[in-house]
């Protein structure tokens, strides 16, 4: 956007320009001023103007609002706030343009009901503004509304990935939207479009795969549905946050770490995702807090503003991933945020220092400081009221709130369901243990077999996921156990769960399992079956399993292959079931057959040892030794 000088100067000075001091606010030379003063006219009722004209094009609508819009007003529609640190006051009184909760963050009535009055009261209040620009509320959804309790978990998309079913996941995308829609949700941080290169780093089970094609396979169609609803998608986290080198992230290990790839790779495997998520009209894309060659991507205006924007085209919002700017080099807020908005990032999404962010970012931008440019500026809000006008944000049809949704609907419970069965990945079967004969007697043990809260995982009502604790579940839903048990009634069969009658069993499944965990928590160095973020309890179940001289089928509930090479040759069977979800029933059908047979395969290579990692199919492709202990693809089936 470029206006004449003189129509900025008439903009800016509606600026106080004392502010308030950023402490060590200072860049290169320049020096900030001591006092402060934030105008509050956007939030007199009385000023409220109508700007917008559905016989006008989006463009058009958009070059009106920036004209008529002030510094401070411009400003708050490129912050975003954490709902537990903005009042629905502060929306109206800095024309804030989106708030949003972070993982486990919640209403304290966490349930439809309670998200809707939530939101609703941010929005008022953004409508109350002097211009009356409609806000965005965001969630990380990222396998399922997973802030809400008791709704339907999904699969994690390595899941997903093993299903190789882009038709599944717009399926999963189509349901998402309609809950996110039904409580007034507008934008979701996903999907995960991260290339895995490292199994030890916590995130990779957000990733699809290790191969950028199966990446886009996946995800593409997640985001057609997520917009086509009104929901904003949001590709992250830019760029190669998969690739990370072991030792370059926080505490020695992989999260937030640094990539040393050649401009070819980065460009081929990494960058790649993105220009098919843009193709496919993602609407936002995340940066990652990580670093190429040493540079964090928040503050690289050649990754952002050159090859996103300018190479590829992206027309969206570019976000900061949460508090990502306060990550950056330099001695100062101030200094950190002018590098990242003139790096190319649009939207800030901050914690409890957001006013502190809205100032200096107000400050930058004075016309006293010009240390980020009003066309940087007019930019960023041009692209944020795009995006809120392609979505339908500024017209009534945009409101989608529906209080009659059921969040745990039968259609919704099915796809998860069909999500879960097409996932299991069948690695040995030895003579054909499997299917199972529902008349059978099936021991099931494990620590994985009869907690929702494992086959969840992460990002499921906090941040780091839970576990059930006694008869109280960590989300409603079904239990692998449940399935077994319901297969046996089918049959007369019979389930023992008691470890002392196990010798009564015709045949053990031990369901082994992990803690739950998301990002930094999920690093680990070996990835052993017993130790670090697996259970314990795994090496006992095990060893009665093995006391008991029957046939053992493993089951493996875990958000990535764990090192299983000493023990695999004495199980008879084994299957892979990832983090299904809250519908963890699901998996018995296909353990014993029931109209059922086994559809996933491999999204990432199993390695044989920690001492191999990382491992990817990649080292085949460059005639390197590839000796996984189950190949990138690989999977078993029933025979005819």
């Amino acid at each position: 956007m470029n206006f004449k000088r003189l129509e900025r100067i008439l903009l800016t000075s509606l600026l106080i320009l004392s502010l308030c001091c950023c402490s060590n606010t200072t860049p290169n030379t320049h020096k900030a001023p001591n006092n402060t003063h934030i105008s509050t006219d956007s939030g007199n009722n009385s000023g409220v103007m109508a700007i917008y004209d559905k016989e006008k094009s989006i463009k058009e609508n958009i070059i009106a609002y920036i004209k008529k819009m002030t510094l401070e007003e411009k400003v708050g529609q490129m912050i975003m706030a954490e709902k537990d640190f903005i009042t629905a006051q502060d929306v109206k009184t800095y024309s804030i343009g989106s708030v949003f909760a972070q993982g486990g963050s919640a209403p304290e009535e966490n349930n439809p009901d309670g998200w809707r009055k939530m939101i609703c009261t941010y929005k008022n209040a953004a409508k109350e503004s002097r211009l009356s620009i409609p806000l965005l509320f965001a969630v990380d959804a990222v396998h399922g509304n997973n802030n809400m309790k008791d709704t339907v978990i999904y699969p994690h998309n390595i899941a997903l990935g093993a299903t190789r079913n882009g038709k599944l996941a717009r399926e999963i995308g189509a349901a998402v939207a309609d809950e996110l829609n039904s409580i007034g949700v507008d934008w979701t941080f996903s999907p995960c479009v991260a290339v895995s290169n490292d199994i030890r780093w916590g995130r990779d089970y957000e990733c699809f795969s290790e191969t950028s094609d199966l990446v886009t396979m996946m995800s593409t169609p997640f985001i057609t549905a997520l917009q086509e609803k009104g929901i904003i998608a949001c590709a992250k986290h830019y760029v190669a946050d998969g690739a990370v080198e072991f030792g370059s992230g926080m505490n020695g290990l992989l999260d937030r770490g640094n990539t040393n790839i050649s401009t070819e790779e980065l460009k081929d495997k990494y960058i790649s995702v993105y220009k098919d998520a843009v193709k496919a009209g993602v609407k936002s894309i995340m940066v990652s807090y990580s670093s190429v060659k040493g540079r964090k991507n928040h503050s690289e205006r050649d990754l952002i503003e050159y090859k996103l924007k300018q190479d590829i085209g992206f027309q969206g919002v570019v976000i900061s991933d949460y508090e990502g700017v306060e990550y950056l080099d330099g001695n100062s807020l101030y200094v950190k945020i002018a590098n990242a908005v003139n790096a190319g990032i649009d939207v800030l999404m901050e914690g409890k220092r957001w006013k502190e962010s809205y100032k200096c970012l107000l400050e930058a931008a004075s016309e006293k400081r010009q240390d980020i440019n009003m066309d940087r500026i007019d930019e960023a809000v041009f692209r944020i009221l795009r995006v809120k006008m392609e979505s339908d944000k500024f017209d009534e049809k945009g409101d989608r709130t529906n209080k009659d949704y059921d969040i745990r609907q039968n259609s919704n419970i099915q796809i998860a369901e069909q999500a879960v069965k097409e996932s299991l990945v069948l690695l040995k079967n030895k003579k054909n243990i499997l299917p199972l004969k529902k008349s059978a007697k099936v021991a099931v043990v494990g620590p994985a077999s009869n907690n929702i809260g494992v086959q969840c995982g992460g990002w499921t009502k906090t941040w780091q996921g839970g576990l059930d604790v006694g008869d109280k579940r960590w989300m409603g839903g079904t239990t692998i156990l449940d399935g077994f048990k319901e297969m046996a009634d089918e049959g007369r069969g019979v389930i023992i769960t008691d470890p002392a009658k196990i010798k009564d069993a015709d045949v053990v499944v031990a369901v082994l399992g992990e803690h739950p965990y998301a990002e930094g928590r999920g690093d680990e160095k070996t990835l052993g079956l017993s130790e670090g973020l697996a259970f314990s309890e795994n090496a006992h179940t095990l060893k009665i399993a093995y006391e008991s001289k029957k046939p053992v089928v493993v089951i493996i509930v875990s958000g990535r292959p764990r090192i299983i090479t000493s023990e695999i040759n004495k199980w008879d069977a084994l299957v892979e079931a990832w983090l299904p979800g809250t519908e963890g029933g699901a998996v018995a059908p296909v353990i014993y057959g029931d109209n059922c047979n086994f559809k996933g395969r491999l999204p990432v290579s199993w390695p044989k040892s920690a001492e191999q990692l990382p491992i990817t199919i990649e080292k085949l492709d460059n005639n390197e030794e590839y000796d996984a202990l189950f190949q990138y693809g690989f999977s078993l089936k029933y025979s005819n």
